[in-house]
């Protein structure tokens, strides 16, 4: 997993070989192996364009990103 600088990661689950860019947020998500969200992409935030992105919301708002997905800033 990567972290780059500025990056916000909550009460979030992290698998192999995540890669999170720079100013990128993720709030209450699984991120499943070899996801790449891009600089200043956000999960968590808006639930409305998570589920428009195809990702599943769970009751609790909890965001699931399937594997080998690039999630744009």
């Amino acid at each position: 997993m990567r972290v780059n600088s500025y990056a916000q990661v909550s009460d979030s689950v992290i698998l192999d070989a995540v890669r999170i860019g720079r100013k990128a947020v993720v709030e209450k998500a699984i991120l499943d192996k070899n996801v790449v969200l891009e600089d200043g992409a956000e999960v968590g935030v808006d639930h409305d364009k998570d589920r428009e992105r195809g990702f599943h919301v769970s009751e609790g708002g909890v965001v699931v990103v399937p594997k080998n997905t690039v999630v744009s800033g």
